[in-house]
């Protein structure tokens, strides 16, 4: 890792404070991260690098994304990825070995999952953990499972089901992690419940700092670093709410773009400085921008700049959003199929299908006479996905919604194909595990911040 890097040493900061925090505590067996929201890739980028060869901690870290549906199925679904996990893992394991013996044998776990009836697994994940952690090569090294489920269909659920493991018992020498938040307190337990047992780390960072040295280190003469200036002090106008100052810098944006030449750099501008300008709706330069923008995107497409494909994808999205939040519906229906359309001729699937629920979405409550039409192409555009891909994206909703239309109009094979396809991606209660999901999900990101989100992996 590039300890030069600013998110880098953000990662170094969370390994120090883990080291305090849990050092020389033998009866510790369940950490908490309390981070804020937007600091949640941070966390990820430390469980993964510590998950992996180039980790520092003394710990064995291992990271688990499987997603938690309710809290007697979680410990057999752990085990599944777990086996899973290991099973693709052998070129390290071998690696491994060529240092050390290691001779963790997962056999016993494969049977009793197979045998599994439905029944909780608690115990069998914990001698699971345990075993794996007495097979370790060096003596009295410890163990870290880092929960970060893709999904959780309720946090109290999930809690009791930490409650049930620590009640139990997680064996010496094995932790359990997850990911918490400020002022939220999932996962919170009081100290009298588990004395000595419970830790909880919470490590103030200047992420928007970190991320504007990343993103700004570099020849100020350079478009790219010039744009990403750019960008931060407009978003520094937006929080103070100075529409003039975010101008100002909007077109400071344009200007080093366009002398650099470069269409997609250029178009980039445009849809940044107009996605800053969706904080206020009424102002009248977001569509020049978005037609402006789209016109030097479709040239780059033309001189075939691979970096404007995309943007031309997004340009359809905001143009979709920005009539929706002038309340031109048919319009903004016409411009998500469109996006739609596009992403899928270009194999973008999670543009597509993002842009396919939009689409219906808004049909559903404003044009109903296209709902099921547009409903249909979405769903036909993510057959080909995997079930993993399913579980991760937006077309379970799609999938969701076409189930009801294909059960009304009694469309049998297409029913028992979504139940079944559903049925292992969710279990046997999938209908009302998504319709918890939907419940509880956050608003759709737009491409803006999806794009400043990426910053935040930290670099190896």
């Amino acid at each position: 890792m590039n300890e030069h890097n600013p998110i880098a040493q953000l990662v170094n900061q969370i390994q120090r404070q883990w080291m305090e925090k849990t050092a020389k505590k033998p009866a510790l067996r369940f950490v908490r991260f309390i981070i804020k929201p937007e600091e949640a890739r941070v966390y990820e980028g430390f469980c993964k690098l510590e998950s992996s060869e180039h980790g520092s901690l003394p710990e064995v870290f291992v990271t688990q994304l499987t997603s938690f549906e309710d809290e007697d199925t979680f410990s057999a679904a752990l085990i599944k990825d777990w086996l899973d996990t290991y099973e693709k893992s052998m070129a390290l394991v071998e690696r491994v070995n060529e240092r050390a013996l290691f001779t963790w044998d997962p056999r016993p776990f494969k049977q009793l999952l197979e045998r599994h009836n439905g029944a909780p697994m608690d115990d069998v994940l914990l001698s699971l953990l345990g075993s794996f952690r007495q097979s370790l090569p060096q003596q009295h090294k410890q163990l870290v499972l880092a929960l970060i489920p893709r999904q959780v269909s309720s946090t109290k659920a999930m809690k009791n089901w930490i409650a049930t493991l620590l009640k139990k018992g997680i064996p010496a020498g094995v932790k359990l992690l997850v990911i918490d938040h400020v002022n939220v307190d999932h996962f919170a337990f009081h100290e009298r419940q588990f004395p000595d047992m419970i830790c909880s780390i919470h490590v103030p960072m200047d992420l928007p700092g970190a991320i504007q040295k990343l993103a700004t280190t570099g020849s100020p003469n350079d478009p790219e670093i010039m744009l990403r200036k750019c960008v931060f002090e407009m978003g520094a106008a937006l929080k103070d709410k100075d529409v003039k100052r975010l101008h100002r810098w909007g077109q400071q944006a344009l200007d080093a773009t366009q002398r650099s030449g470069n269409k997609g750099l250029f178009a980039t501008a445009h849809i940044m400085y107009a996605g800053m300008l969706f904080h206020f709706k009424k102002d009248p330069k977001i569509p020049e921008l978005l037609e402006r923008g789209q016109r030097i995107a479709k040239q780059g497409v033309q001189m075939n700049d691979g970096a404007c494909l995309p943007l031309m994808v997004q340009f359809y999205g905001y143009h979709g959003a920005y009539a929706q939040i002038r309340r031109r519906f048919t319009e903004a229906i016409n411009w998500f199929i469109q996006q739609a359309e596009l992403a899928e001729q270009h194999k973008f699937s999670q543009q597509s299908l993002n842009a396919w629920y939009q689409a219906a979405e808004l049909c559903r409550r404003k044009d109903s006479s296209r709902y099921y039409d547009v409903l249909e192409k979405g769903y036909k555009a993510g057959l080909h996905l995997t079930d993993e891909e399913i579980s991760a994206s937006i077309y379970i909703y799609l999938l969701r919604d076409y189930y009801d239309y294909a059960h009304a109009h009694r469309q049998h094979d297409t029913v028992q194909a979504i139940d079944e396809k559903m049925g292992r991606v969710f279990g046997n209660d999938w209908k009302s595990d998504v319709d918890n999901i939907r419940k509880n999900r956050e608003p759709m990101i737009l491409p803006l911040e999806m794009e400043q989100t990426e910053t935040l992996q930290p670099q190896k």
